[in-house]
């Protein structure tokens, strides 16, 4: 008896077991989850499976799965179980890993000046682009040559109505229409706090502006082409130099000579900055680096949060000069209280104006490095952030790439009057990586005014 009774129970189990696993999800595990549906087994029923299309609300599709964004490892690393890792391939120049396979980086261009006119003397359209090409890490490619300092890296092309511009349309690369000077000023913190890092960051910051500038300085050289450069170095008050009495100025090596910094300085970040700006609009208004595709660029340096802009030492008492054994010369002042909103909205009224931040060690707080991010971004600059000293010559390198792979290129193509759509492309001819950058164009001689002189 007690034996029916056990096969009885079994047999109950049995069937509502079958029952369940029929009742669940409204399909059965294994066999209506199987094939091409997006459904598949699991403890709790037929469960989607994810698809590039249909990640859970905060999550993207990368590496074969949804994950949770806020992870964009550079170039050589990839993300495994939320973490960056280094490849373990071996992938080519302008390719990273994703899970077992190298893939082509997805490049972006970023157009940083856009000139056009109608040429009265031919009836042609003149389309002259500045831009910088980026891999996924947002690091600027070299367009002559790639990592392995193998040549032609880029190929970059315009595009009219989805169709490449003649080769007879191209300007030549060493037109005059293509160059462009350079007004660069660098903002360097001076205060007691760069002595203080392990090592002291202040002697490598020196020495990692005077490279980038030579570097830059030779560049343009090469393009004949200006480069001006400028310096400002800052504590509570801004340092500027001069002349001495035999009218000698600085060179840039000389920065290496700035005086060390004594403890007890505080930190006026944004007067420094403010200031600054209002060097460049000076330069402008001489007709420095002032044609349509001239550049003004600054690049600010700090360790720290700024605690000192709030206080206005503007009077007189707080300026005075400064030398270094009757060789170098340098004037020092104070400043009107200047809050980060005023260095926004002095920015905003300097349009051809671009910063690039290179922020420093763990005394920068989080709303110290968005606001430098912010003044970065809001002039379409760029923002760098680094906690070794060693590593400053490479922040500071970053910087320099910005305007070393900075590509011009020029077309003058007869167009009829009307609208078209032009597509700037470019490819790493190594991996097959494109980017590409489009806009649209009114070609008519009243919509794009006749072209002057060079």
């Amino acid at each position: 008896m007690k034996l029916r009774l056990s096969f009885g129970k079994l047999f109950c189990i049995m069937l509502c077991g079958f029952i369940l696993a029929a009742c669940q999800g409204g399909k059965s595990p294994g066999v209506a989850c199987a094939g091409q549906s997006p459904y598949s087994s699991g403890s709790s029923g037929c469960q989607q499976q994810p698809t590039p299309n249909n990640c859970p609300t905060g999550q993207v599709w990368r590496d074969g799965r949804c994950q949770t964004p806020g992870i964009s490892c550079p170039i050589g690393e990839h993300l495994l179980n939320g973490v960056c890792v280094k490849d373990g391939l071996a992938c080519s120049p302008g390719q990273h890993q994703e899970g077992d396979r190298c893939v082509a980086d997805q490049l972006s261009v970023e157009i940083v000046s856009q000139s056009s006119c109608w040429n009265p003397e031919n009836g042609a359209t003149r389309l002259i682009v500045q831009f910088i090409t980026r891999d996924e890490s947002g690091a600027a490619l070299d367009p002559e040559v790639d990592a392995n300092q193998e040549p032609t890296a880029l190929a970059s092309q315009i595009y009219v109505n989805d169709r490449p511009t003649d080769v007879e349309s191209l300007l030549n690369r060493d037109s005059e229409l293509l160059k462009s000077d350079l007004a660069m000023s660098l903002v360097l913190d001076s205060t007691y706090s760069m002595l203080r890092h392990e090592p002291p960051a202040f002697a490598p910051m020196k020495a990692a502006a005077v490279d980038v500038l030579n570097g830059i300085q030779e560049a343009w050289a090469a393009n004949d082409a200006r480069f001006h450069w400028e310096l400002t170095w800052f504590n509570e008050v801004i340092f500027r130099p001069t002349t001495n009495n035999r009218g000698a100025g600085w060179s840039i090596n000389n920065i290496n000579d700035i005086p060390q910094p004594s403890p007890g300085d505080f930190t006026g970040l944004w007067k420094a900055v403010d200031y600054t700006i209002g060097v460049h609009e000076e330069l402008y208004a001489n007709n420095v680096a002032a044609g349509g595709r001239d550049q003004h660029v600054m690049i600010v340096f700090s360790d720290g949060e700024d605690n000192h802009s709030y206080f206005d030492n503007s009077a007189q008492r707080y300026s005075g000069t400064g030398d270094l054994g009757g060789m170098l010369y340098w004037t020092y002042q104070g400043y009107p209280s200047t809050r980060i909103q005023d260095v926004k909205t002095h920015l905003a009224a300097v349009p051809n104006l671009r910063v690039y931040v290179i922020a420093f060690g763990q005394q920068l707080g989080e709303q110290g490095k968005r606001d430098l991010q912010g003044l970065a971004e809001q002039s379409r600059g760029q923002y760098f952030f680094g906690s070794d000293s060693s590593t400053l010559g490479q922040l500071f390198n970053s910087v320099a790439r910005e305007f070393i792979t900075m590509q011009t290129l020029g077309i003058e193509t007869p167009l009829q009057d009307g609208k078209y759509e032009f597509s700037l492309r470019t490819k790493h001819i190594a991996s097959g990586a494109e980017g590409s950058r489009n806009f649209s164009l009114n070609v008519s001689e009243a919509s794009l005014g006749a072209c002057t002189a060079p």
